[in-house]
């Protein structure tokens, strides 16, 4: 019993010196891991600060398919200078081209059609009208002069009481043919009737626009470039499918400018008030190299946003707004590349940085 107890007690005893280690050692401080560089400083002593995203003077252009289909064929790769107009990539155009195909035979027959009517009247057309009323004629002076040869007869006893009247039917039934193959005649020496003929020239009309439609699909189904400009990204493959109507940055080929670079800066609207166009203002790389890149003021968006440009900083607020500046780099080329974010500071005069608006609420 006394061995129980003591086993018992030095379980304990050891069961609390583990839970004060673990307690002891979970409660040390998490060391606080070193940055992989230096932050940049401002050259200025009063400034505004904003990151910059670098990007073409043309701004980044994504270039999808206005027609959805299977990719047949890509033309360019990753850095390719390309000129307005050349093709970047093809969709399968065999529906299309069939498509195509049946419309212009559809349309010639409606231009065959139309040709037809517009020739009217044709003169076999108009012989065999004239030799129906030629023969209709005859047949009337045939049964007209039997009829009078009877009539001619006195004697009532030489002809039976109905022959007067069958003959008397022959004439009238000669006049009435004759009758409507003068009405033929006249018709076919009219020609086309004027609404017949627009309803040709319409369907003519008809069959020309299905043929353009179906033309400028095959065309679009060559995607061009719409800017003389870089291959960024192509993201389009052979044998892929490509849905029209992608959103912005989404585009199958995306291209720009580098002749001339530009970077887009975020300020937050709570500074954007400080902002002095005039002001000297430098971009700075990232990641503990000092390097500065003069840059030129150009233009402002006069539209305040939520901001999109995320630098991937703990401390970075994401739920704010912020005004966009647009400045070129001065130099003919830096050492930058679209899409990479830079710091900027905007150097302020001393006023502007001290005094706020009358209307400004005080910043927290």
């Amino acid at each position: 019993m006394r061995v129980r107890s003591v086993i018992l007690l030095a379980a304990s005893i050891a069961g609390i010196g583990l839970a004060a280690y673990t307690v002891n050692r979970q409660a040390r401080p998490v060391p606080t891991a070193s940055p992989s560089g230096e932050p940049t400083r401002s050259p200025f002593g009063t400034r505004v600060a904003g990151s910059g995203l670098v990007e073409p003077e043309t701004e980044v252009v994504s270039v999808g398919t206005p027609l959805s289909g299977i990719v047949q064929d890509v033309l360019v790769k990753e850095g390719d200078e390309v000129t307005k107009g050349q093709p970047l990539f093809v969709i399968d155009q065999r529906m299309y081209k069939s498509q195509l195909g049946s419309a212009v035979a559809q349309l010639e027959v409606a231009r065959r059609k139309f040709d037809q009517l517009k020739s009217l009247p044709r003169t076999e057309d108009l012989a065999k009208a004239q030799a129906v009323v030629d023969q209709r004629e005859a047949a009337l002076r045939d049964a007209q002069s039997r009829l009078d040869r009877l009539n001619q007869i006195t004697d009532p006893t030489a002809i039976s009481p109905n022959e007067r009247p069958t003959h008397e039917f022959e004439v009238a039934n000669s006049k009435a043919r004759l009758a409507e193959a003068v009405a033929d005649l006249g018709e076919v020496r009219k020609g086309a009737y004027p609404e017949d003929l627009e309803v040709a020239a319409a369907d003519v009309s008809l069959e020309q626009a299905r043929v353009s439609a179906l033309q400028t699909d095959v065309q679009r189904c060559e995607v061009t470039a719409p800017i003389n400009a870089t291959i960024l990204r192509v993201t389009a493959r052979p044998g892929q499918f490509a849905a029209a109507g992608l959103g912005v940055g989404d585009g199958l080929v995306t291209l720009g400018q580098l002749s001339q670079l530009h970077i887009r800066v975020d300020v937050d609207e709570l500074d954007a008030w400080r902002f002095v166009p005039s002001g000297k203002a430098v971009a700075m790389l990232r990641g503990g190299k000092h390097v500065e890149f003069p840059i030129e003021y150009v233009r402002t968006v006069p539209v305040v946003i939520p901001k999109r440009t995320l630098t991937g900083e703990n401390a970075e607020r994401i739920d704010t707004r912020v005004l966009q500046l647009i400045y070129r780099f001065t130099e003919t080329n830096p050492r930058v590349l679209p899409g990479q974010v830079l710091d900027v500071y905007v150097e302020t005069d001393e006023a502007t940085a001290t005094q706020r608006p009358a209307d400004a609420p005080p910043s927290s």
